[in-house]
């Protein structure tokens, strides 16, 4: 019975021993194995890169858009700064009498808000890509906005 159970013994604990590779270095084979399948990969590095210009169109878009909200495309229906909404519109409604006909509004019209806003997101869209398409990244601690840019030797 003491040969039976040591005859166990041995063979249950050197069956782990021939399951092994013939390759006695499993990480090293492990290793090579993974970083030949890295090379055949396709490098992050272009497709990355493919988003930095449309980033930057659409940053450049929100801009413009966000600044023609605020200036050329202005609404009749509110006012501007801390005048109260119906100023232009009190305005506009003087100039039938003669002594304010000469009034200018123009300056009272208030920002388009959606136009604004739209811009704004659009631009933030925008500046997304442009750091996702780079060696960028941005980090937010309270009160601060740093960009990063990272170079790997």
């Amino acid at each position: 019975m003491k040969a039976l159970s040591l005859l166990l013994a041995v063979s249950l604990s050197s069956a782990p021993l021939f399951a092994q590779s013939q390759n006695f270095q499993p990480i090293h084979a492990s290793a090579a194995k993974a970083a030949t399948a890295a090379a055949a990969q396709k490098s992050p590095e272009t497709t990355r890169g493919r988003l930095f210009w449309p980033g930057l169109g659409l940053g450049v878009a929100g801009v413009t858009m966000a600044v023609l909200g605020t200036t050329v495309f202005k609404v009749d229906d509110s006012s501007t700064g801390n005048a109260p909404a119906t100023t232009y519109q009190a305005c506009i409604a003087q100039k039938a009498d003669p002594i304010y006909a000469t009034n200018d509004c123009e300056g009272l019209k208030g920002k388009n808000l959606k136009l604004l806003w739209g811009g704004v997101a659009l631009g933030a869209a925008g500046a997304v890509l442009m750091i996702s398409g780079t060696h960028i990244s941005a980090e937010f601690q309270p009160g601060v906005v740093r960009l990063v840019h990272r170079v790997r030797f």
